[in-house]
């Protein structure tokens, strides 16, 4: 656990702690400065050459001009000093992005040739393992905690393990290698570089479609405004039918005004003028933990749907939702709030809704400013041309990384950091991926001097900083009547 932040991407090959990206800046800055000092010592020297104010006029050692030549020597090897340690800082992180792309590589490979081995000599527990987690889900919803649940939490250590989580991010990318093993086929893991989670997850849900299974089964939704006075006593200002806010400053102000999951999933603001809106959309994590749909929308059938949409065999899919039901309510709620598509808007969401700000990020028909994930799986999202995303992720956290390893995009800025304290225990299951420590990465990045982070921090002015219009949807699956499926 620690407050250094891991910076990768936003078109460098770079990765390195926020500190020595600025140390690296600063210690270019001084080499400028020191430079043109240099150029003025060099100046004044030849002036004072020229007037004669050498050694040969008779002053004390050391004359003007002689003085003023040391001075240009010192401040030359000053220079040449903060260059050196510039270049030496900015190689290491060169070395480190270099080792950790290496390091990512043999796990891509070691995680294709694991799944293809799988395939032939598991494939009845492939074939049984959209069965079983949609049982788990139908259990959980009519009984209780599941055997699975129970397991998990006994296990609570190894969902954090930071090594763990890396094999969950090879694991991702390996579906194909598996199927290509359960048909026998050899030589396929070729293909393994084309095929990534978001491929994977469309094949799982073609499969479960066609074989008519309850899990990852997907449906319409609708959207309601919540009333902002809802349960107010009369004249408190929070019983005003509308409800006004102060423009975010900062990551953490986006982060702090992400739902909790508790109440409407979707929060929306507005800012600026009539003629001229801009807006913030805010997207609750995943409600309900089941792969079976319900009358929630955000739950784990929705981020299958989300995930498997960022492939572009996706298009090919004839069964099943075309989208999952939480990026389909965003979008609905944005529409009745007005949103339209040349307003300039930023998505931000948490696990599932980080899959949907991704989503609505990467749409070329809306006027998306940038975008914020916290800790969703969005590495292998596409990115739209001159739209920054910052993906905030956990070393711990194994969320992110059931999306793979992702393709590099120069719109993409990741910013990671361990969060848990080793050997302490922690009642969640999943602690790295609360949103509280999210925010708490969040509040890091508003302080970090890194030029990547600054940039995105002063995007968020967009909004023009004048107070916003508050606006709060939940979003049901229509005929659902439980978590469990039931029509």
């Amino acid at each position: 656990m620690g407050d250094g932040l891991t910076i990768s991407g936003g078109g460098e090959t770079t990765v390195a702690t926020d500190e020595l990206f600025v140390d690296a800046a600063r210690l270019g800055a001084a080499a400028g400065v020191i430079d043109r000092w240099m150029s003025s010592a060099a100046a004044l020297h030849a002036e004072l050459d020229d007037a004669g104010l050498d050694g040969g006029t008779g002053w004390a050692e050391p004359a003007p001009a002689d003085a003023m030549r040391r001075v240009e020597r010192e401040l030359g090897r000053c220079g040449d000093t903060a260059e050196e340690l510039r270049s030496a800082l900015i190689a290491s992180a060169e070395r480190y992005g270099w080792a950790e792309r290496t390091i990512d590589g043999f796990w891509k490979a070691g995680g294709g040739l694991i799944a293809g081995l799988l395939g032939w000599v598991a494939a009845p527990v492939g074939i049984g393992l959209g069965v079983g987690l949609a049982a788990n889900s139908a259990w959980r919803g009519l009984i209780g905690p599941t055997p699975l649940d129970q397991w998990i939490t006994s296990n609570r250590g190894l969902l954090s393990d930071p090594t763990f989580v890396r094999v969950v991010r090879a694991a991702a990318d390996s579906v194909d290698e598996f199927l290509a093993g359960v048909r026998g086929a050899p030589g396929s893991h070729a293909i393994g570089q084309f095929v990534g989670a978001p491929e994977s997850a469309s094949v799982l849900l073609a499969l479960t479609a066609l074989l008519g299974s309850k899990s990852l089964v997907d449906g319409p939704v609708s959207v309601t405004r919540a009333n902002p006075g809802q349960g107010a006593p009369p004249g408190h200002p929070a019983a005003a039918p509308v409800r006004f806010v102060a423009a975010p400053t900062g990551v953490s102000d986006l982060a702090d005004r992400v739902p909790s999951g508790e109440g409407p999933q979707i929060r929306i603001e507005r800012y600026g003028q009539p003629d001229d809106p801009r807006w913030v959309v805010y997207v609750s994590g995943t409600v309900e933990s089941s792969l079976v749909a319900g009358e929630e929308p955000f739950d784990h059938s929705s981020n299958v749907f989300g995930i498997a949409d960022d492939s572009v065999i996706d298009a090919l899919r004839m069964a099943g939702a075309e989208s999952g039901a939480g990026e389909r309510a965003v979008r609905q709620a944005m529409e009745e709030a007005g949103v339209a598509p040349g307003d300039p808007v930023m998505p931000v969401g948490h696990s599932g809704g980080g899959i949907i700000a991704a989503k609505v990020a990467a749409d070329p028909e809306l006027n998306v400013v940038g975008a914020v994930n916290l800790g969703g799986p969005t590495a292998s999202a596409p990115t739209s041309e001159g739209v920054p995303v910052l993906s905030i992720e956990h070393d711990e956290d194994i969320v992110p990384a059931v999306g793979g390893f992702g393709q590099p995009s120069p719109e993409r800025l990741t910013v990671s950091r361990s969060v848990l304290e080793e050997g302490r225990e922690y009642d969640s299951a999943l602690p790295a991926h609360e949103l509280a420590r999210y925010r708490e990465t969040a509040a890091l990045v508003d302080e970090s001097e890194e030029a990547r982070l600054v940039a995105f921090v002063e995007l968020i002015g967009f909004t023009g900083g004048g107070p916003g219009e508050v606006s709060e949807w939940t979003a049901r699956r229509d005929g659902f009547s439980s978590s469990t499926g039931a029509r």
